[in-house]
């Protein structure tokens, strides 16, 4: 992977892909969890948000130590988005579960799925309840990107976690 800047990752992830959200659970193991709800927030300073259920786990993991890793997910990690998305971190370890190869991020110790098109290492700057969810915003502070891979997307709510060119 290589950096780059923000108004590149704006262009590689659209329309807007599944990102996995990357984050140490309380005992530092790894956490993974699927989310749709994601934006970009703003180029200068970068910043991006994403919304997870208020009780989720990965939302309790960034909220204590204030960052994590997004990434768009590769399309070999079709089944392991899938089954990351249907238990809770704070019961399961999911990577001992459905295991993936990954790699490390410069600027960050969360580690990130090895299959993976873009990842932004980020800071937590305000929580706001948003309904059910709670809106994370979040100062980028380490873009990287492999345009060589494909990214997933949600299709069907979470139903299913397809490439855009699998869904043409």
């Amino acid at each position: 992977m290589k950096e780059i800047n923000i108004g590149k990752a704006a262009v590689l992830t659209s329309p807007n892909p599944l990102v996995l959200v990357c984050t140490k659970k309380e005992d530092g193991t790894l956490n993974m969890a699927p989310v749709s709800f994601f934006m970009f927030a703003s180029f200068h300073p970068p910043m991006l948000a994403f919304a997870m259920g208020q009780k989720s786990n990965s939302g309790e993991n960034i909220r204590r130590d204030g960052k994590a890793v997004l990434v768009t997910p590769g399309v070999t990690l079709k089944e392991a988005v899938m089954a990351y998305g249907s238990v809770s971190g704070a019961r399961t370890d999911k990577l001992q579960e459905v295991p993936i190869a990954l790699q490390n991020m410069a600027g960050t110790d969360i580690q990130i799925p090895e299959d993976c098109r873009t990842a932004f290492a980020v800071s937590l700057e305000e929580t706001v309840t948003a309904g059910d969810h709670n809106l994370y915003l979040c100062k980028i502070e380490n873009v990287a990107a492999d345009e060589t891979k494909e990214a997933l997307y949600a299709w069907d709510g979470y139903k299913r976690a397809v490439s855009v060119q699998e869904k043409c």
